[in-house]
């Protein structure tokens, strides 16, 4: 992405996310609460099992380099605002939640795993919005491998394979959120006798 080029606009309206205000009153005086509502998402955590990694996404996201950006804890480098994740993506076409899953892993990563295991479901942003992440599992293998991955039009992917006895250390200095934990634990958990490696 050329960082040159990004600047902020008005914003006007949008196709992912709508803005919303609600007042009510609480013991005579009125309040407002504000709001995005948001379309839900799938998540995938891959697990290549020739190679007992997992494989992760590493992808620029601009709000969290706008925070970077406007925060003393951070410096200026070249990975500001790249952070990683799961294989991810939106609730956004009239498919079941594994075959956009699915999808997902071939437009990302280039893998299209033969069957999904659904983990959870969570509900994130309580404060400022309200959408459902739908998480899942899947093992692939090269066999699975059908392209290059990297994303569609704007989006800029690079996937990152991670073995499963170095994910610790991996972390130390990993910009990432609670669900790529939370899945690693859940893997452990699960899956790390199944594959030998607990």
């Amino acid at each position: 992405m050329n960082l040159k080029t990004l600047k902020e606009e008005k914003f006007i309206s949008s196709p992912y996310i709508k803005p919303k205000r609600y007042t009510y009153e609480h013991k005579g005086k009125k309040y407002s609460w504000d709001f995005i509502c948001a379309k839900d998402s799938v998540s995938i955590l891959l697990y290549h099992i020739d190679l007992q990694s997992f494989i992760f996404v590493k992808q620029f996201r601009i709000p969290l380099w706008y925070y970077q950006m406007n925060s003393k804890e951070y410096k200026e480098n070249k990975n500001l605002g790249y952070t990683i994740e799961l294989c991810s993506g939106l609730v956004d076409k009239d498919l079941s939640l594994e075959d956009i899953a699915k999808e997902e892993c071939i437009e990302e990563l280039g893998f299209c795993p033969k069957k999904l295991e659904k983990i959870n479901e969570f509900y994130s942003g309580f404060g400022s919005g309200v959408s459902k992440q739908n998480l899942y599992f899947a093992e692939v293998s090269q066999k699975d491998k059908l392209g290059q991955g990297g994303g569609i039009d704007a989006e800029e992917i690079e996937a990152v394979y991670v073995k499963v006895l170095d994910f610790d250390d991996f972390l130390k200095d990993t910009i990432r959120n609670s669900l790529l934990d939370y899945s690693y634990f859940w893997f452990m958990k699960k899956k790390a006798k199944i594959y030998n490696l607990a």
